[in-house]
Parts: C-alpha cells; structure tokens; sequence
C-alpha cells in the first residue's frame, strides 16, 4: 500500500507529511477490515517511518487513527463479539474535513465520574447542552419515572482521541446524536451494543440535522469496524457507498425514533 502512494503519479510528491498521512489513512480505508498478522506488522512498520516525521502534536492522533486499526485486537480478529457498555457508543467524525474516522463517545454522570485518563478529551459544555436538555424533555414528556436529572454543569461528555487539536478541526455539533443516546443510557441504565455506530447532530428540539462527509464515514466503517452491523444516520441523507447486505443503515429524524432503535423499544 505505501509504495503505491508513493508513487508520484498519485500527487504526493511535493505534499507534506501530513497530507501524506492522511492519504495513506483514506488508502488503508479500502483495505478489509482486518489483515493477516504479517502483512498488519509490515504495514505497521512502514507507516510508523511516516508518523515519526509527523509534527509532535499530530503524532498521537495518527498512531490512532491509522496504527490502532492494524493492531486493535478487535479489528484484528474476525471472530470478536461486540459487547454491552452503559453511556457509551462508536460515533463517526471527519478531521479537516477530509479524513473519517471513528471514536468512542462516553457521559460521565456524578455518580460514576471518576479521574479521566490522559487519553480522554471532554467536550465543552456548549457542544452538548442541546443533547442533554433534548433527553430531559423527552423522559418528562414521556413521563419516565427516573430519578431527579443531575445539574447539566455536572455532566460530562468524552472522546477517546488524546489529541485536541485534532478533535477540535472536526465539526463537534455533528455529536449531538450520539452524545443524547448516550446521556439516555446513563439516565436509564440500559446498556448499548458495540455493535452500533452513530452519526448525526441534534438541535434544541431534539430533530436530527444532516452531517457533511457521509460517504467517508460509511466506508470507515465497513473497512474497520467489521463488528458494526448498524449505523445510524440522519433521516434523508444522501449516500454513494454499496452496503453489505449484512449492515444496516438506518435514517431517523429525531431523538425518539434515535432511542426506539438503539435500545429496542
């Protein structure tokens, strides 16, 4: 793979590191969603050559994004089964608006907050406001009888990405679904599947609004995320991806249609 990219007639030869990263990141999206452990090694290797050339700043972000894949053990082995985790779901991202990729969203409620790691960025309180004021509206609209909601200042929302410059190129309102579904789980206790990938904003009345990218997002997970079987999106977008009949891409408008999927009501 990296000798095909670094083959002039692929535009590269006078690009950055970065850029050069980047299309090695787009190239390995096309590449199955897991490889034999040598070919995975003697991609490793190369593409480390690259990443050590990288800015220092920009250094943990592709270790993620592009080693991680080749060495998740997930991703690595086809036989892994998703599992169930509370308050937390896959979410889909696009970095200057050229490269998908995808992340773990996690709430953190004042009963289960603890010391975050170093690998963890916390959203800003602006970024999802909406998501948690629209899941409060929605539980005392449905009259769920759930314990009294925490002060929305104490509600915290993180990304698994290490690196904030990088989170912060990416447009953060395209979180809004996710960071809802999971303040949900949180409020409700209900778990959800690894199996699911989210993807879409929310507005203050909680309707899903459109993400720009979809295509690259898709891809990413049908190439790395072989474990995914349902990617959510917003109702009404347009896509040019072929899905495999064993994946489901499924629209919805609003946070209701968003929760009866996730959590099968």
């Amino acid at each position: 793979m990296c000798t095909e990219l670094e083959k002039d007639d692929f535009g590269l030869e006078n690009s950055t590191i970065s850029e050069v990263l980047t299309a090695i990141q787009l190239a390995l999206n096309k590449v199955p969603g897991y490889l034999n452990s040598d070919k995975r090694n003697e991609l490793r290797v190369h593409i480390k050559n690259y990443i050590n050339e990288s800015p220092v700043h920009e250094r943990g972000f592709w270790e993620d994004s592009i080693l991680d894949i080749l060495l998740d053990e997930k991703l690595a082995n086809p036989s892994y089964k998703p599992k169930v985790k509370i308050g937390e779901v896959r979410t889909l991202l696009t970095y200057n608006s050229k490269v998908s990729f995808s992340t773990s969203l996690k709430c953190l409620c004042p009963e289960n907050e603890g010391v975050l790691p170093d690998n963890k960025v916390v959203l800003r309180h602006e970024v999802t406001l909406n998501s948690t004021n629209a899941v409060n509206q929605f539980i005392e609209a449905n009259n769920i009888n759930l314990p009294i909601t925490h002060p929305t200042d104490r509600i915290q929302y993180c990304l698994e990405k290490s690196v904030q410059e990088i989170i912060l190129r990416c447009n953060l309102n395209d979180l809004g679904l996710a960071t809802a579904l999971c303040y949900y789980a949180v409020r409700t206790k209900l778990p959800i599947s690894e199996n699911i990938a989210v993807t879409g904003g929310l507005d203050s009345q909680g309707e899903v609004l459109k993400v720009d990218s979809l295509d690259g997002r898709i891809e990413t997970v049908l190439r790395e995320l072989h474990f995914v079987n349902k990617i959510i999106i917003p109702e009404g977008a347009l896509f040019n991806v072929i899905i495999p009949v064993n994946v489901d891409i499924i629209g919805v408008g609003d946070l209701e249609q968003a929760i009866n999927i996730v959590f099968r009501k």
